[in-house]
């Protein structure tokens, strides 16, 4: 990728997208769905190419506007990045990837996510304390991680990453959830594995709390203190912060010990199948 001068100029960048195995365990409806956690490590590596920034520890406006499914058997899937360089100096990339019609003579690109990476300074908001986190308040139930992945969260093993014994109550959702493992790369902005993890304890709030199967569609701001590491373990600590019928919205915590490793404002989480998946009686507070 060559540097790009112009403010406002859209640049495009065709790419393939490598299909490990472990990304088929992220499905919905039985079929195959690059993560949302994925899809920011591609667009943050576009912008570092593009930007010759080290290291991007701050991503802000994501949206995560449709599901780019996995070609079946297919080890590589191409697609397009495009980026425009901002008034401020940042990066916002965009994932896309070509449809055809019906009849084949006509062909469009869809975005499936976007984002803007900071890449000329940021403000951090000051972190809580851990001893504000890492407790909740309110009649708390624990779900063992085993029935979060047989009842809740149906994915496959690779993205089954809360350890142990979630605890949920109206306050928020905690628990412990691991670095993963597999080929993903935890490089450049720390593994994905723990904040796919923590927004599936948003998701198991979302149906205890809210009576419905929600789902990442968006974020305000990711900002990454340390990176995680694949093989590691943190507590993930989920916040409610608005929750209407149209979207559940969170901030979410991700700490090593004491140290706050990453946090995430403002996730919007919707219902995407439009009812199809419905939360079992036994999780709803209401039931």
């Amino acid at each position: 990728m060559e540097n790009i001068s112009g403010l406002n100029e859209r640049q495009r960048y065709p790419f393939d997208l490598e299909i490990y195995p472990y990304l088929r365990d992220h499905h919905l409806e039985n079929r195959a769905i690059l993560p949302a956690v994925e899809s920011l490590i591609i667009l943050a590596g576009a912008c570092r190419a593009v930007s010759l920034q080290s290291e991007i520890k701050c991503i802000q406006k994501a949206a995560f506007s449709r599901f780019l499914y996995l070609a079946p058997d297919n080890r590589r899937q191409p697609a397009v990045i495009d980026i425009i360089k901002t008034e401020g100096g940042n990066m916002v990339a965009s994932l896309l990837t070509s449809v055809q019609s019906k009849t084949g003579t006509i062909s469009r690109h869809v975005e499936h996510a976007r984002a803007e990476c900071v890449i000329s300074g940021f403000e951090e908001t000051g972190p809580p304390s851990f001893r504000s986190v890492d407790k909740l308040k309110g009649s708390c139930i624990s779900i063992p991680s085993a029935t979060v992945y047989r009842d809740l969260v149906p994915f496959g093993i690779a993205y089954q990453n809360i350890i142990g014994d979630l605890s949920v109550s109206s306050e928020g959702a905690l628990g412990y959830v691991s670095g993963g493992n597999f080929e993903a790369d935890d490089e450049l902005l720390g593994s994905p594995f723990p904040l796919d993890a923590v927004m599936h304890a948003a998701c198991v709030w979302g149906q205890r709390f809210a009576g419905k199967v929600c789902f990442p569609v968006g974020f305000e701001k990711r900002l990454i203190y340390q990176k995680t590491e694949k093989g590691q373990e943190y507590l993930g600590r989920v916040v409610p912060v608005s929750i209407t019928r149209e979207s559940l919205i969170f901030d979410v915590w991700i700490y090593k010990d004491d140290v706050l490793y990453e946090s995430v404002s403002g996730i919007i989480m919707k219902d995407v199948t439009n009812g199809r998946m419905n939360p079992p009686d036994w999780i709803k507070v209401n039931s």
